[in-house]
């Protein structure tokens, strides 16, 4: 999960790494950022009214020694605290749907990773031997493994989405 921290830091660069995964977060990102910025407010106003709550609490004394009516005090005392609570209740709403965003958006790709639209923009560091040559056209290991019974990538991608594959029969066994 990406830290917010460096999302409010530099909000463009992670747009620009996200958008080299072929995807657009733009949206998720500006609402993060709103989502954060309103839970940044709610919390200077409610440190803002504890503030005042304490301010008013500490008068209390002395206005019951000089026997003053302190009955309005704690009424307005009352509706702080509510209105406190109220708030202290939108702010854990919103950290949770800050939370919720946050799983949604990927990690960002190493800046020295190719950008293209599939894995065909790869490029070849090196090369370890020499390729097998075969007598005959030989099968993808997706193929072989669906073939042999040991991928299952139909329903993995019902479950999971596209390049995903579950492992059953002999194949789990050998993992």
């Amino acid at each position: 999960m990406l830290d917010i921290k460096k999302i409010k830091e530099n909000p463009v660069y992670v747009k620009e790494r996200l958008a080299s995964r072929n995807q657009d977060f733009s949206d998720e990102i500006d609402g993060l950022l709103a989502l954060d910025e309103e839970r940044r407010a709610l919390i200077r106003d409610t440190e803002t009214k504890k503030a005042s709550q304490n301010l008013i609490s500490r008068k209390i004394p002395a206005m019951k020694k000089a026997g003053e009516d302190v009955s309005a005090i704690f009424t307005e005392m009352k509706e702080i605290s509510d209105i406190i609570k109220a708030d202290t209740d939108k702010i854990a709403i919103i950290e949770k749907e800050i939370e919720n965003t946050l799983l949604g958006i990927p990690n960002l790709p190493h800046a020295s990773l190719p950008v293209g639209q599939d894995d065909s923009a790869n490029r070849e560091i090196r090369r370890w031997g020499e390729p097998t040559k075969f007598d005959f056209e030989p099968k993808p290991h997706w193929e072989l493994g669906q073939t042999l019974g040991m991928l299952d990538p139909d329903r993995a991608a019902k479950v999971t989405g596209t390049r995903f594959h579950f492992t059953v029969g002999m194949g789990a066994k050998l993992e």
